[in-house]
Parts: C-alpha cells; sequence; structure tokens
C-alpha cells in the first residue's frame, strides 16, 4: 500500500462521501462499525498493549467492515495528518500518507493524473 497510485485511487473511492456530513459519518461508523459491534455484541478482542501487535487485531477486525470507508473518510477528516491506531483497516503510516493526497483532491477539486501531473 506504499505506492502513491494506491492512495490515489483510495482518494478517488472516498470522493463519494466528501459531501457526508462528519456527524452522518460518524453515527454510520457506530451504527455499523465491526470494531463498535465486537466491542458491545460480541467478545472483546484480546488486546495485548503492544503496538505491532494490536494494530495487527484492528486490521482483521476493519477487514470485514461494512463502515470501512465511512470510518476511513471521518478519520482523514478529524484526525488529519495527526493520526493514531487502526480507522479504515489502515495504519497510521499508510494513512498520513493517503491524507496527503486526499487533501490535495480535496483542496483542489482534481485528480493527479498517472503521469503525476493534475489534470
Amino acid at each position: 500500500m506504499n505506492t502513491s497510485r494506491s492512495h490515489e485511487q483510495m482518494s478517488a473511492e472516498l470522493d463519494g462521501l466528501a459531501e457526508v456530513p462528519s456527524d452522518v459519518l460518524a453515527s454510520w461508523v457506530s451504527d455499523r462499525g465491526r470494531c463498535q459491534w465486537e466491542a458491545t455484541f460480541d467478545e472483546r478482542p484480546e488486546w495485548t498493549g503492544e503496538g505491532d501487535a494490536d494494530r495487527g487485531l484492528a486490521a482483521q477486525i476493519c477487514a470485514g467492515c461494512l463502515a470501512r470507508a465511512e470510518c476511513l473518510e471521518l478519520e482523514l477528516r478529524i484526525g488529519g495528518a495527526q493520526t493514531v491506531g487502526v480507522w479504515g483497516a489502515l495504519n497510521e503510516e499508510d494513512r498520513r500518507a493517503l491524507h496527503e493526497v486526499w487533501s490535495c483532491r480535496r483542496r483542489t477539486g482534481r485528480d493527479l493524473m498517472p503521469s503525476g501531473e493534475w489534470s
């Protein structure tokens, strides 16, 4: 996931959520988020307190989530470049790289072409 092309693709996939208010996204994530469901109704995951292991467990939980895109969009808005933890099945490093591309798309409303130039 460390290529700028995949970050561009992920940002483009989130474009459909650009006009959804943050409070609506938060409601969707809390209602449909697999992490919320498991923590409330299922057995709680066994967190180790170790960063890499806990991030791996969180990413596994996110993998089958119905609100993954909404969660990622919300965290990019709220956490921004200072984001921590796993949100939308991405760790901090990948989300920070994605945030740079995502924020450029939102500011300019333009796509980055495969050549690296703005359209």
